[in-house]
């Protein structure tokens, strides 16, 4: 950490999250993405139903793979002098909440789809009967759910663009 004249703690160039939860978290970004504009696209019969699903499926893992690597590099993140109990608080909740959507998103994704269909042909593969859930009717929770969490990562991304330049305490940085 370095100090500003006017006494902020900023983050400096070697406090940088481990270079594999900075690819993690750029390619759940882009499965997210995927997932997300292609949400309209009819499952049953597109391509860009069949990516839906896959990306889906993608930002799922990758809910694991990034729980993973937070308890595997946790000595190795960087910290942060926060400037209020409030900043460090709204930290918390949406990071909580980021998370929440890896697991919610998805998961609400397949119990709606696997409510209302007996099969699937996953590029050509049937997948098994197994994973479809009988007589539960889960309407319109997933697209709902999607637009919420869409709305938190854009106010995610507008957070870590007040961070890079407004407060600019490095932490935009420490992602890249």
């Amino acid at each position: 950490m370095m100090t500003t004249s006017d006494g902020i703690e900023m983050m400096t160039a070697s406090e940088k999250y481990p270079k594999i939860m900075i690819y993690a978290h750029w390619l759940t970004l882009v499965f997210v993405l995927i997932a997300y504009f292609t949400s309209e696209a009819h499952i049953e019969d597109s391509l860009g139903g069949q990516v839906h699903v896959i990306a889906g499926g993608l930002v799922f893992i990758f809910f694991y793979v990034r729980l993973i690597l937070l308890m595997w590099f946790k000595a190795q993140i960087p910290t942060v002098s926060y400037i209020s109990e409030l900043q460090k608080t709204a930290f918390t909740l949406m990071k909580g909440a980021l998370y929440t959507g890896l697991f919610v998103v998805p998961v609400l994704g397949w119990f709606t789809f696997a409510s209302t269909h007996e099969s699937f042909d996953l590029l050509g593969i049937e997948l098994p009967k197994v994973l479809f859930i009988p007589n539960v009717n889960f309407g319109e929770i997933h697209p709902i759910i999607a637009n919420i969490f869409m709305t938190l990562i854009g106010l995610h991304a507008l957070a870590a663009l007040v961070h890079h330049f407004i407060l600019k305490d490095g932490i935009l940085k420490s992602m890249k």
